[in-house]
């Protein structure tokens, strides 16, 4: 079995029979290339935000990689910080995505070309939905004033559906029993 046998095989979506680049390699290290970009891009973000160079490095290897660990036992709740949520979110829906729709944007140099893929906006459509649902409840039922429901809401829907183990805080008291199920529907 060659590796493009091994590559369709495994590769999940409608872009599996397009080659990205002639060969596999060529290929491996170009994603290898957009993946560490994003760690580099994720871990400035975290530092301006607040993190010392080491868990702002740590917390951009795992918010990247959708591992969810932390380098405190409170997770990303230590920082009591939301733009820290806001940017572990966003780069964990980033990452969520199929980076070889990313390379081939940038190959083609068209970022519309990621928002054209109907799995991507099928993916952004179904989060923003559990997202507003998530705010919504946390808003209305009284849990959170507005801004702190939509960064509640926010951050822990997409922590998540990404299957990101990252967190701020228990869903026990604060969340009802259909929302974590909802989001498990991601």
């Amino acid at each position: 079995i060659g590796g493009m046998q091994l590559y369709k095989a495994e590769t999940p979506g409608p872009m599996k029979d397009e080659k990205l680049t002639p060969r596999i390699t060529e290929t491996a290290k170009n994603l290898w290339f957009i993946y560490v970009s994003l760690n580099v891009v994720c871990a400035l973000a975290f530092w301006a935000a607040g993190m010392s160079p080491f868990d702002a490095v740590c917390h951009a290897f795992t918010t990247i990689a959708l591992g969810g660990f932390s380098t405190h036992d409170a997770s990303i709740g230590y920082y009591q910080n939301p733009l820290i949520e806001l940017i572990a979110g966003t780069f964990a829906l980033i990452a969520a995505v199929n980076f070889a729709l990313y390379f081939l944007a940038w190959r083609r140099g068209s970022v519309r070309m990621v928002f054209r893929d109907a799995e991507f906006r099928f993916f952004l459509t179904v989060v923003g939905g559990i997202v507003a649902i998530a705010c919504a409840y946390l808003y209305f039922d009284d849990k959170f004033p507005f801004w702190e429901a939509l960064q509640h809401g926010y951050f822990q829907s997409v922590m998540i559906v990404t299957g990101n183990g990252l967190t701020t805080a228990g869903y026990s008291a604060d969340w009802p029993v259909f929302v974590p199920l909802l989001l498990l529907l991601g």
